[in-house]
């Protein structure tokens, strides 16, 4: 992912399965994964947070109401306790029996297919070693350099790339910071990945100028055109095959 980077590919934005696709599947389950890369999505962006014994989990919400059967927080119940709920029926009836999968099933299905966005969603309270286990997690599936860990948890980050250099890491915000690079700096990040409405040709060029990646959320393919033509390098869509296929059809 690195290498891509510092490349600066070819001239084409990548284009990121959100939560797998969310447009097309249940969000962050293994038929979203799945979907995501059979559309052709450059990589497949998921959730991970821990459970109450320390394992990780791929789902988005702390709580477990809108995307399951369950309730109340993740982090309160086992991995067990988790594993027992349908993920898939909220979606549509042909969903039903879906799981919430782990992050060692996703790498493990991932690794030799499609490259990983990993977002780590638990703040101080829960954090615990989950950064240190995403790294693990990606040595042990071989998908270091394949793989990109994102956070709104700066720190998280931070504690990411002193473990594994060599994964590349993004820090998330939604705000137009007054120092965007010593932020990236702060959490020896790689990318800002950011919101889209504060993303401007000049901040490509600033980020692009200090080596690092500019990414966002999109899921308009009319702006996301224009976005790519700002310089932005990974854009996470819910409709990643439209994105997709609006991005690589501009001229350059």
């Amino acid at each position: 992912m690195l290498e891509v980077l510092a490349a600066r590919r070819d001239g084409h934005p990548l284009i990121s399965a959100h939560r797998g696709g969310a447009a097309y599947a249940p969000e962050n389950t293994m038929a979203a994964f799945r979907n995501g890369a059979a559309i052709g999505a450059d990589l497949l962006e998921l959730d991970v947070q821990l459970t109450a014994d320390g394992r990780m989990v791929v789902i988005h919400d702390h709580s477990l109401d809108r995307t399951t059967n369950g309730h109340g927080p993740v982090h309160a119940q086992t991995l067990a306790q988790l594993r027992e709920l349908d993920a898939g029926s909220w979606f549509g009836p042909s969903f039903a029996g879906e799981r919430l999968p782990t992050l060692d099933e996703v790498a493990a299905w991932a690794a030799g297919r499609v490259r990983l966005n990993i977002e780590i969603k638990s703040g101080p309270d829960t954090l615990g070693d989950l950064p240190e286990q995403v790294v693990a997690t990606c040595r042990r599936y071989g998908i270091v350099q394949e793989t990109l860990v994102i956070s709104f948890d700066h720190v998280a980050i931070r504690r990411v790339k002193e473990a594994e250099p060599g994964l590349a890491g993004a820090i998330n915000f939604t705000a137009r910071l007054a120092d965007p690079l010593g932020a990236a700096r702060a959490a020896h990040a790689n990318i800002l990945n950011m919101s889209a409405g504060f993303i401007s040709r000049e901040l490509c060029e600033l980020a692009h100028g200090a080596g690092l990646g500019v990414q966002c959320f999109m899921d308009n393919p009319e702006r996301a055109v224009v976005l790519a033509d700002m310089g932005v390098d990974f854009m996470d869509s819910d409709h990643p095959d439209v994105v997709r296929a609006a991005v690589r059809g501009r001229p350059r």
